[in-house]
Formats: C-alpha cells, sequence, structure tokens
C-alpha cells in the first residue's frame, strides 16, 4: 500500500508535470529537472557552474540542507555574481522549487528543478550537512507522513 506522503509526491509531480506540458504549449520557457543520480554525479564532479538553490523556508534550512547549498535570500543577495551559472533549485518533494524555477526560467536564468527534493537525496542515502557545513543526519521533513531511511533523524 502507497503511504499519504509518497501519494502527495505523486500527485505534485503528476500535477506539476501537466502543468509544465501546458506551459509548452503555450510556448513558455520550459523547466527542466535534474535527477537524484545527475545532480549527485555532477556536484561530485566539482561542477564549477552549478549553483545548488534551497528554497525551503528558514526553520526547515536550519535542521539541514544537500551539502554546498545556499539559500534563496544569499542567492538574491548575490545574483549578479551568480549569473553565468546553472541553478538547480530544490525544496521538500519540489512543489516550491519548482515554482521558484519557473520564475527564474522566465527571467532568462538557466535553472533546473530538483524535483526529488531533499527527500529524494536522502532516499539514495546521501550526505546531509548543517548551515556551518558540519554532517549530520537531521532532516526537517515537513511532516512525518513522508517516507525516509532509518538512518536518518526526522524532524518536524
Amino acid at each position: 500500500m502507497i503511504s499519504l506522503g509518497d501519494l502527495i509526491i505523486r500527485m505534485c509531480d503528476t500535477s506539476f508535470g501537466t502543468i509544465e506540458s501546458v506551459r509548452r504549449w503555450l510556448r513558455r520557457p520550459s523547466v527542466e529537472t535534474i535527477s537524484t543520480d545527475e545532480l549527485h554525479s555532477r556536484m561530485a564532479s566539482g561542477d564549477p557552474s552549478l549553483v545548488l538553490l534551497d528554497v525551503r523556508s528558514p526553520s526547515e534550512q536550519r535542521v539541514s540542507r544537500i551539502p554546498g547549498a545556499i539559500t534563496q535570500d544569499e542567492y538574491e543577495a548575490n545574483s549578479s555574481s551568480l549569473a553565468n551559472k546553472q541553478v538547480i533549485v530544490y525544496c521538500t518533494v519540489g512543489g516550491r522549487s519548482y515554482l521558484y524555477a519557473r520564475k527564474l526560467v522566465a527571467h532568462g536564468i538557466d535553472a533546473q528543478n530538483y524535483r526529488d527534493g531533499i527527500l529524494g537525496w536522502c532516499r539514495a542515502g546521501f550526505p546531509l550537512e548543517t548551515q556551518d557545513g558540519q554532517p549530520t543526519i537531521a532532516i526537517h521533513t515537513y511532516w512525518r507522513i513522508f517516507h525516509v531511511p532509518d538512518q536518518y533523524d526526522v524532524q518536524t
């Protein structure tokens, strides 16, 4: 049986996929997605053209982040110096990040949505860090309905 959290994730994926199809039909700029494996590979290669942008709330960000990510405030304060970078936007399950990536793409910025979000990152078993760059196993899941592997400490 599918969990409520997984059902919500599937509904979000379907909804945003439908919105994106309509946007393409209307000839609006499309928002591409990046998979967990692709993101991990690019990060592992040290790709200097990549900016990982966390658009979750400050309370979520205080718990943990994907290593090397910056906040939306940090991005907006330094957007001119990041103008030639590819921005990968993430949140918990991909909804907020899709909306922000769509805004960036509409302004001509090379942005992609990491639709799997921090939950997908954890489901792949990849590490997290605190805001000051220290390793952590804590993750803010927003709600406890989302499945996270046992090695992580779920916080809401």
